[in-house]
């Protein structure tokens, strides 16, 4: 062995032209594969670094087909933590901003607000100290806080006299009485700088707040319980609240979930199609590789057969054109790695900001073992045929032919199907880019409802000790609208109390003079607050009717905007301007409906219009709000005056970040974005790579035909009749891996039809526009080697043969 490693190394030392491209061809397929992998193993099979994972359950309530997954009322889930058999522990939580002050200049915090058993649920207890007591998960003994590592070592330099501490949060002290360990954030994709006690006020899970959803909850199966049997136990108690509670209850059901596989429900189909893509390109280099080895091995022939007169047995000579090819494949495969650990880097820039476990994701362990079984795999698997048919000739005649060797025997098939394969991977893989080249562009020209362009978003989170009125909230949010709107180049200042495609609050109502209907079947509406500027600075158009104007005030008769959407649901052949709704939210009062405005895109590009109504914020105030800012040139000029301006209106005010509008859009297609690019890129290479084996395998059937076609040539063959049949028998090739592809494609694409956007899986136009490419690629990659075989001069062909 030991010997044949170190023939083959002297073997490729002696052909550098043919090492690099191979290396090269395989470094590409195993570095791209080498780097997906990296992605879906840590994303999709690596456990989650917690104890017994599958496990952990998260839940949800329920109501088809409206909302197939919902937030969950308080009241609801202390009746499961009461009633459910399934669990161990039973935990709530929910998103909560904190602003910290008194620590230097003003910062918000990402926090969770989270009952006492929350870490029980994870099987995860602080790194440093404790975790919250039952009766600190009590609105009298909830001031205090766990922090997450990252914030520990960002803001106290992991200081261990940490604990004990007092900071405030939202104008309230908090001690800190635990530090988290390192990468926990529980089931949350974004990073959590500290967790607070949920302390559920009286009022909270009263069962007058059975309508109001807006908790989540995880759950630890207890040993032996299955999700299933979890299921059914949840159904039957949802069932059991909708008897007791039939005007908040009735229709709503829960889901519960295994954890892992809830975290990922967005990006699984997304990663498994990329590995499967870069699977593909890695075909698609080994077929290549495969047919250089074989026009090597043609080329060694007499070697082959002179070494076999002296004796080597068949097998020998395979186990040294193997090694040859092993040691080939694993020189790729450090090339790959490198390609590998500069293609995640590229590869995560341009990922969702929703992939899961970002953090954790780089070249490890895994990945290098991974590197090296697929190159060996592929060193042995490319490697094998080749060698096989190099060593199925007959002695006599190869030592007879020269050292040409010979075109005989199954070597030609052989190169033949690799090119049929070469030409359907890359028609499979080139199809699906074209799919979603498609789909993305159809996403990126639907009109979301307002102009994304020259707008700015400032997020803001005012402290409820602070701002504990309407009327202070309310005076805040005019100041900074009034500051901003004197900064030179700003066209227009709005407040709203949450953004299309960032949050929600769904909202029953009624209509006036309408029957009456259950609670429960009261139909629902997108709500928003807003500020009389806030539709010129999003750019939503006034369809009908008027906007909010500064005479909207907290004094004034209450009113409201729908949208066009709203009103063909609910107002079908009549006009709603002047009739009057009851939104439950806030004081009860009805609101006249005073305007309609155009539709905005709510839950994504690609989803479907809701109904929207809107409140005045001077009638309704909210202590988290968020500034909608249009100019007239660059907004990200504006972004530090921006800030100052809040500083200004109050000092110890944080902002909690400072976005474009148009990347909030370009976010809410991010996953469609990735996709397509990644695959888009995949299927260039197999593209360029099939296109250099289609050539190389052409060219090499020329030369090994110079003979042939010399003495078509001396007998009155002319160029065009050379060129027609050398084309004819390779365009006949390239058909058949067409019409394969085409097959393949038409299968495999309809797994993706999810990823697609008004395209169908199987778009004639996409098949066909990329089978017409392709083909007309492999003719040129077959015209060239084609062109040269007419140049062939007879004389010197016979003197030759």
């Amino acid at each position: 062995m030991i010997a044949d490693l170190r023939l083959a190394l002297r073997l490729l030392i002696k052909s550098p032209g043919f090492t690099v491209v191979a290396v090269l061809t395989l470094g590409l397929g195993i570095g791209s594969n080498t780097a997906i992998f990296s992605v879906v193993n840590g994303v999709l099979l690596r456990p989650l670094a917690l104890h017994e994972p599958d496990r952990i359950v998260r839940l949800l309530e329920s109501q088809p087909p409206q909302f197939p997954t919902f937030s969950i009322a308080p009241p609801n889930f202390v009746d499961w933590k009461k009633t459910s058999a399934s669990f161990e522990s039973l935990a709530a939580y929910r998103g909560q901003s904190y602003n910290l002050t008194g620590e230097g200049e003003p910062m918000r915090l990402v926090g969770l607000r989270v009952t006492a058993e929350h870490f029980t649920v994870f099987g995860v207890a602080p790194l440093q100290g404790r975790d919250f007591l039952p009766e600190e998960d009590t609105p009298a003994g909830g001031q205090v806080a766990i922090l997450s590592h990252v914030f520990w070592q960002r803001q106290f330099g992991g200081a261990p006299d940490t604990l004990g501490r007092s900071i405030e949060l939202n104008g309230n002290p908090h001690t800190i009485i635990g530090i988290m360990p390192q990468d926990f954030s529980g089931a949350t994709v974004t990073p959590i700088d500290l967790w607070t006690p949920m302390a559920f006020p009286d009022e909270e899970i009263s069962n007058s707040n059975r309508g109001a959803h807006y908790i989540n909850a995880v759950g630890r199966l207890k040993p032996g319980v299955t999700i299933e049997q979890a299921q059914s136990e949840m159904n039957v108690i949802a069932a059991q609240l909708a008897t007791e509670y039939p005007d908040t209850n009735k229709g709503w059901g829960v889901s519960v979930f295994v954890l892992p596989d809830y975290m990922v429900r967005d990006v699984r189909l997304v990663l498994w199609t990329l590995l499967g893509a870069v699977a593909c390109v890695l075909l698609i280099a080994c077929a290549n590789v495969a047919n250089l080895l074989l026009a090597r091995a043609n080329s060694r022939m007499r070697e082959i057969s002179i070494r076999s007169a002296m004796g080597a047995g068949r097998w020998r000579i395979v186990r040294q054109l193997l090694t040859e090819s092993v040691v080939l494949a694993l020189l790729g495969g450090a090339a790959g790695v490198l390609f590998a650990n500069w293609g995640l880097d590229v590869l995560l820039a341009f990922a969702p900001a929703n992939l899961p476990r970002a953090s954790e994701l780089g070249i490890d362990g895994g990945a290098l073992g991974f590197a090296f079984a697929l190159s060996l795999l592929t060193g042995i698997v490319f490697g094998a045929a080749p060698a096989w048919l190099a060593t199925g000739h007959r002695l006599n005649e190869t030592l007879k032919e020269g050292s040409r060797g010979s075109t005989e025997g199954g070597r030609r098939w052989f190169r033949q199907g690799l090119v049929i394969a070469e030409v359907a991977l890359a028609l499979l893989l080139l199809t699906g880019a074209g799919l979603l080249v498609r789909s993305y562009m159809n996403l990126s020209g639907v009109d979301p409802g307002f102009d994304p362009t020259n707008a700015t978003v400032v997020n803001l989170s005012l402290p409820d000790r602070k701002y504990d009125t309407p009327e202070k909230q309310q005076q805040f949010a005019d100041s900074l609208v009034a500051r901003v709107r004197e900064l030179p180049g700003v066209v227009e200042a709005g407040i709203t109390h949450t953004l299309p495609l960032v949050g929600d609050w769904v909202l029953t109502f009624v209509i006036e003079g309408r029957p009456e209907i259950a609670p429960s079947d009261l139909p629902s509406t997108n709500y928003y607050a807003v500020s009389p500027g806030y539709f010129r600075a999003m750019g939503i158009r006034i369809v009908r009717g008027r906007g909010f104007s500064v005479q909207d005030t907290a004094e004034a008769p209450r009113v409201a905007l729908i949208n066009e959407t709203f009103a063909r649901m609910h107002f079908p052949g009549e006009d709603p301007i002047g009739k009057r709704i009851y939104i439950q939210n806030g004081p009860e009062s009805f609101r006249e409906i005073v305007g309609i405005v155009s539709d905005v895109k709510q839950y994504g590009i690609d989803s479907d219009t809701t109904a929207q109504a809107y409140d005045p914020f001077a009638q309704n105030p909210f202590g988290g709000l968020t500034a909608v800012i249009r100019t007239s040139g660059d907004p990200a000029a504006l972004q530090k005056s921006i800030r100052a301006q809040v500083f200004a209106v109050d000092p110890a005010q944080p902002v909690s970040s400072i976005r474009l509008l148009t990347d909030i859009l370009a976010g809410s297609i991010s996953r469609q974005r990735f996709a397509m690019l990644l695959i888009t890129v995949f299927s260039l290479v197999a593209l360029v790579i099939s296109a250099v084996g289609i050539y190389g395998v052409v060219a090499y059937s020329v030369s090994q035909r110079t003979g042939e076609i010399g003495i078509r040539m001396a007998l009155g063959a002319t160029g065009r009749d050379v060129l027609s049949m050398v084309l004819r028998q390779n365009l006949i090739i390239i058909a058949a891996g067409l019409v394969l592809g085409l097959l393949a494609a038409i299968s495999a694409s309809r797994v993706m039809q999810s990823l697609l956007y008004r395209v169908s899986a199987s778009d004639p136009l996409t098949l066909g526009a990329i089978a017409a490419l392709l083909g007309v690629i492999g003719f040129f990659a077959c015209l060239i080697p084609a062109r040269r075989a007419t140049k062939v001069d007879p004389m010197t062909a016979l003197r030759a043969e």
